[in-house]
């Protein structure tokens, strides 16, 4: 047990999450032990032609590895070491070191998210063989899982998933028809898959994440629970589907700024978030228990403003953590955009075409969210051009600004010149432990026609690599100012950060194309800084003004992190980068700072992997006042 973090964590706690936690504790550790299955009733499973052909492959990208899904899995193990987590009683397995491997690369197997896509290969080719395979796995499941048994019930998170994928599964494969038609279904519905629908809900009730844990793993819960209540007669379901809209109605104004910005701090989750508001409202609207106009309201400023900080390609800037959750996921191919997914997703149910870019095209996920009538809805939108994303979008109550310049004719290659910048004057995160943010105050990330090139280097791993961790989320990985080496807030864990900063934009003019903000992160240090952004839209040029006032000797580190493909030449104080499929980009360091090109930086696009990165980094030793300017033009 690791004493001194539940004595950090302690440190976040108010009086009533004491008590809260105290009553979790006893339910997980004390009522959840009387429930665990421990012999686990053994499931006849049916035999899969697929399962048994050698020949019959089918590879789900887990993260960096692959999951062999017309094979019998192991439930337990993590692919990415080969490491297996014990079926022992859920709340005491170690998920928070790497004893057992990776508890995130096996909780997305378990997801189960793969079900999907073999239910739609069965609504497609009406092959039985595909249909026989779904319940096997679901057979397997059960009798690999016992109830409280395994780390696949160690987190309430997970098992909503579960639930909505099921949700979809059971709609896909229209098992209400099937039931009728085939008894050997009904059967399959009585042993193996009702009874784990029921454990799912039941769990899901009885395990709410809240005080500093209610974030997205809440949202998940409501959403899980909402779907189960307007599909299945669970237990007590008229009650569970009034708490769980209420829930989803509650946390949408919380947890989402009047502007649309997700208050966690993190841009890869806000695609996570969406999902389970947009499948809650959607389903609720086709139930018969729709959700408020303020909730929708609220919902598609999310979306807009998911729209405006996502580049002409559908890049996002990727601040604070991102792990390549999904809340739906049918398709087996490579890595899966699905904030471009959710840009239709969003078109289609608000009918609003300024959502519908060039190039977004209809897929499977919104083939199942919204059925052919959807997909006429989406087709009759006019299509919004990119020159309508032209110019500034400043979110200054969130602290977030977006400086967009988008030219008017297309490259020679076709696609659109932009110019985009994104700058970060947010909180650290949400709520006591900001768990998924960053040390990453007024910092800023440049892509320039549609390639990233100024980058945030990504999150790579939560529990593992605990080294790794520290450094992607430290305020070093990220283009701002570091002093005396320290991050701007305390972090005591690997998603839990004390001492918390506060940012504050103290000017800012969309039209005129600046923003001025300062943070308290180094007021141990005797440090305060102060950054300016100005946008000259006419010369494609940023200027960078860094104020700095140190009350004693102080060492500023200022990193300008590269894209992997990058390629920079330093001559003096100037340097020039090029990535490939956009123009150059020159940056002018001022002339007090010392510089030169690291290349022990690293950068991970995706969750589990990660590749070596370049940075420009400056440095200098400061006392009293002091101004750095940095000037960036795009050629």
């Amino acid at each position: 047990m690791n004493i001194s973090w539940y004595v950090k964590r302690l440190r976040t706690f108010s009086a009533g999450e004491i008590f809260y936690r105290i009553r979790q504790r006893i339910r997980t550790h004390v009522l959840d032990s009387l429930l665990k299955d421990e012999l686990g009733a053994r499931l006849s499973i049916p035999n899969s032609s697929v399962v048994d052909d050698p020949e019959a492959n089918l590879y789900y990208p887990i993260f960096e590895n692959k999951l062999n899904i017309f094979k019998d899995i192991d439930w337990h193990l993590d692919l990415s070491t080969g490491k297996r987590f014990p079926l022992a009683f859920a709340h005491k397995i170690d998920i928070r070191s790497d004893r057992f491997g990776s508890a995130k690369h096996v909780w997305e197997v378990n997801r189960l998210q793969f079900l999907l896509h073999i239910a739609m290969l069965y609504r497609k080719s009406g092959e039985l063989r595909y249909l026989v395979l779904f319940c096997h796995h679901v057979g397997k499941w059960k009798n690999a899982n016992p109830y409280m048994m395994g780390v696949n019930w160690y987190s309430n998170i997970e098992v909503n998933l579960r639930l909505i994928c099921w949700y979809y599964c059971w709609q896909v494969l229209d098992i209400d028809n099937l039931r009728k038609k085939d008894s050997a279904i009904e059967e399959f519905l009585r042993e193996a898959w009702w009874p784990a629908i029921k454990e799912h809900a039941e769990y899901s009730y009885n395990h709410p994440s809240l005080c500093s844990s209610a974030n997205n793993h809440l949202i998940s819960e409501y959403a899980g629970l909402f779907l189960a209540a307007c599909k299945w007669n669970i237990p007590h379901r008229e009650s569970r589907l009034k708490y769980a809209q209420k829930g989803l109605e509650r946390e949408i104004l919380k947890q989402n700024t009047p502007e649309g910005v997700n208050r966690e701090e993190a841009a890869e989750y806000i695609q996570f978030i969406d999902d389970f508001f947009l499948v809650a409202a959607i389903v609720g609207d086709a139930t018969g228990h729709p959700f408020s106009t303020a909730y929708k309201n609220r919902l598609h400023a999310m979306a807009r403003y998911m729209d405006a900080m996502l580049d002409v390609n559908c890049n996002y800037p990727m601040y604070g953590d991102g792990d390549d959750g999904f809340v739906l996921r049918p398709d087996a191919g490579g890595h899966f955009n699905n904030f471009k997914s959710l840009l239709v997703s969003f078109a289609t149910y608000f009918g609003d075409s300024s959502l519908k870019r060039e190039g977004l095209a209809w897929d499977e996920k919104n083939e199942i969210l919204f059925g052919k009538e959807g997909r006429e809805k989406f087709d009759a939108l006019p299509v919004a051009s990119h020159s309508l994303l032209d110019g500034n979008r400043f979110f200054a109550e969130s602290g977030h600004f977006i400086f967009r310049k988008v030219g008017c004719t297309p490259r020679n290659d076709g696609d659109a010149h932009e110019t985009y910048l994104h700058f970060d004057a947010a909180p650290l995160g949400f709520l006591s432990i900001a768990a998924h943010g960053h040390a990453d105050a007024l910092s800023f990330l440049l892509h320039v026609d549609g390639k990233p090139v100024i980058v945030d280097p990504g999150t790579f791993t939560y529990h593992t690599h605990k080294d790794l961790r520290a450094y992607f989320v430290s305020t070093l990985a990220h283009n701002t100012v570091c002093v005396n080496g320290k991050n701007q807030a305390e972090q005591a864990g690997p998603t839990m950060w004390l001492n918390h900063y506060k940012a504050t934009v103290l000017d800012c003019d969309e039209t005129k194309g600046f923003v001025e903000a300062t943070h308290d992160g180094y007021k141990a240090e005797n440090v305060s800084h102060k950054r300016r952004v100005e946008f000259d839209r006419d010369a494609d040029e940023f200027v960078i003004t860094d104020m700095l006032y140190c009350a004693k000797p102080a060492t500023v580190e200022i990193p300008f992190h590269l894209h992997p493909s990058a390629k920079v030449k330093l001559d003096d104080s100037s340097a020039e980068i090029s990535v490939p499929g956009s123009r150059r980009v020159s940056i002018a360091l001022d002339s007090k700072l010392s510089y030169g090109i690291r290349e022990d930086g690293w950068y991970s696009e995706h969750f589990g992997e990660k590749v070596p990165a370049k940075y420009l980094y400056a440095k200098a030793d400061c006392e009293g006042e002091m101004e750095f300017v940095t000037r960036i033009k795009i050629l």
